[in-house]
C-alpha cells in the first residue's frame, strides 16, 4: 500500500492570488535569495500530516466531510505580509489572514479528528497565513526584510467555501500539489 505526503488546506481565489502575486513581485524586485512559492500553490494549511497510507486517509475523509458539513462558509481577511519565526532571521515570507473565530475553530476541528486518528498534534499555534516564499540564503536579505517591513496595502477579502486534502510531491524543482478531495463547507 502506499503512502501519501499529504495536508489539509483552504485553496485560495484567483482574486487572492493574483493580489497576492502582485505583492510578492515587490518583494522579489529586491532579489534575495527566496525560493518563491508559485500563485498556483498558494493555499493556508490548516494541518500538514506528513507520510499518510490510503487506508488512514479514506477514514480522514470520512471525518472531514462529516465535519466540514457542519461548517458554515466563512470569509477571511489578509492584512500583513510578515516572516517567520521573525523578521530578524526570517526563514518563510507570507502574506497573513486576520485569525477569526472561524478559521480558528475550523483548524481546531481538524486538529481534534486528525488526533483521533493518531496523526501527532501540532505544537506551534495556528497562524492562518499563506507561504509567498521560503529563505534560502543571506543575499539581499537586509533588503527584503526593509521591503516587507514597509508594504502597505488595502486588506484584502475573500471567501472560504471548501476545504481541500492534498497530496504534496517532493521533486527536484520543487513539490507539486495535488488535490485528492473536496470538502464543501456550508453555504
Amino acid at each position: 500500500m502506499s503512502a501519501f505526503r499529504s495536508f489539509i488546506a483552504l485553496p485560495s481565489s484567483q482574486d487572492l492570488r493574483r493580489a497576492l502575486g502582485e505583492i510578492q513581485a515587490r518583494l522579489i524586485e529586491e532579489h534575495a535569495a527566496v525560493k518563491w512559492d508559485t500563485a498556483d500553490k498558494f493555499h493556508i494549511t490548516l494541518k500538514f500530516l506528513g507520510n499518510v497510507e490510503q487506508e488512514q486517509l479514506s477514514n480522514l475523509a470520512e471525518l472531514l466531510a462529516n465535519t466540514t458539513s457542519t461548517v458554515a462558509a466563512f470569509q477571511l481577511i489578509y492584512n500583513a505580509v510578515g516572516a517567520f519565526p521573525d523578521l530578524v532571521h526570517p526563514k518563510v515570507i507570507w502574506a497573513g489572514a486576520q485569525p477569526s473565530d472561524a478559521i480558528l475553530s475550523l483548524q481546531r476541528q481538524i486538529e481534534m479528528i486528525c488526533d483521533r486518528l493518531g496523526f501527532s498534534r501540532e505544537t506551534k499555534s495556528f497562524h492562518p497565513h499563506i507561504t509567498l516564499g521560503r529563505v534560502k540564503g543571506i543575499t539581499n536579505l537586509s533588503r527584503l526584510t526593509a521591503k516587507v517591513k514597509s508594504i502597505t496595502f488595502e486588506p484584502i477579502e475573500t471567501g472560504c467555501s471548501e476545504v481541500l486534502l492534498m497530496k504534496s510531491e517532493l521533486r527536484p524543482a520543487g513539490s507539486v500539489y495535488t488535490t485528492l478531495k473536496s470538502f464543501p463547507l456550508k453555504a
